[in-house]
């Protein structure tokens, strides 16, 4: 409850103190061959505005897509309308039918299966930060190559299936979550000698153009809830596995270098302004109050537009 009350607190010192993002002018939005897609909430609506503002500036061109998750409101949406004036509102009848578990992402990483088949895909968390130039994405974009953020203990790169395995087991023998139970699980997946892994974060993910189908979610997701269990593989996390294992399985992937690309744990050793993108996760994400100073910031480079 404490944690509950806080963060609501938190939120509202953010949205207060970054509230002009209302202000900043609507994206000139021109396509292209790579769609900035996210699944977006009331609760963090303001949040999704200044992430993909932020990121959107670094590009002058590409589609939008947004998950509505249920609770976007009728401003909401007439917000969206104006700020972003050609983006695509979705909700949850419009995601592919599946044999997976629902909620938790699932339907984010689903719906990127179908949106994959016209054009590049880059999942973009509402609690991100996109700072500076992206040369590495636009490049990837480009090659129409996969990426991922580096999640957290990683590997720098994609490796094999057996090896992932091999790291799970050294470094979280005792860990509980089901992204660590399916890590240490790797080597009892089909194949598993043939097949690859990497340990990322979908906070930030590019999916290349018809690199995977709805039928591969269901492949991989069927196989790991038969080797962890089924109560185990509909707990929040699995949805991340499935997304490593997409991308690292790709026909070209790669990871994005770390720290010029990565998450924010309130590290005081680290000036995460001098990164590219930032992720806010979780319980650090108002610590110290980075997030609501650099989005202040981005929101005064978003203003100069005016």
């Amino acid at each position: 409850m404490f944690f509950r009350v806080r963060d609501q607190w938190q939120r509202a010192q953010f949205g207060w103190l970054c509230r002009d993002i209302f202000r900043t002018p609507p994206l000139w939005m021109r396509d292209a061959d790579v769609t900035f897609m996210s699944q977006a909430s009331h609760r963090d609506f303001l949040m999704y505005l200044v992430a993909i503002k932020s990121v959107y500036r670094f590009f002058d061109a590409g589609k939008i897509v947004i998950l509505d998750d249920g609770t976007l409101t009728s401003k909401d949406c007439a917000l969206l309308v104006h700020h972003l004036p050609a983006a695509r509102v979705l909700t949850l009848a419009d995601v592919p039918d599946a044999d997976t578990p629902k909620g938790g992402c699932w339907e984010r990483l689903l719906l990127i299966s179908k949106l994959v088949r016209d054009s590049y895909v880059i999942q973009v968390d509402a609690d991100s930060l996109t700072l500076h130039e992206v040369p590495e994405v636009l490049n990837y974009v480009e090659q129409n190559c996969s990426f991922t953020l580096l999640g957290s203990g990683s590997f720098p790169g994609v490796e094999s299936m057996l090896d992932a395995c091999n790291r799970a087991r050294r470094n979280g023998k005792h860990n509980s979550e089901p992204q660590a139970i399916s890590e240490r699980s790797l080597d009892q997946f089909p194949e598993s000698s043939k097949l690859k892994y990497v340990r990322g974060n979908a906070a930030f993910a590019g999916f290349a153009r018809n690199s995977f189908r709805s039928s591969d979610v269901e492949y991989f997701s069927k196989n790991m809830e038969a080797i962890c269990g089924t109560n185990k593989w509909r707990e929040w996390g699995s949805e991340q596995v499935t997304s490593n294992l997409i991308i690292a399985n790709s026909p070209k992937a790669s990871v994005l270098p770390h720290p010029k690309y990565t998450s924010y744990y309130a590290l005081p050793s680290v000036d995460y302004s001098r990164s590219s993108f930032v992720h806010f996760m979780g319980g650090h994400r108002f610590e110290r109050g980075c997030y609501s100073v650099l989005s202040r910031q981005v929101i005064r480079q978003l203003m100069s537009d005016i």
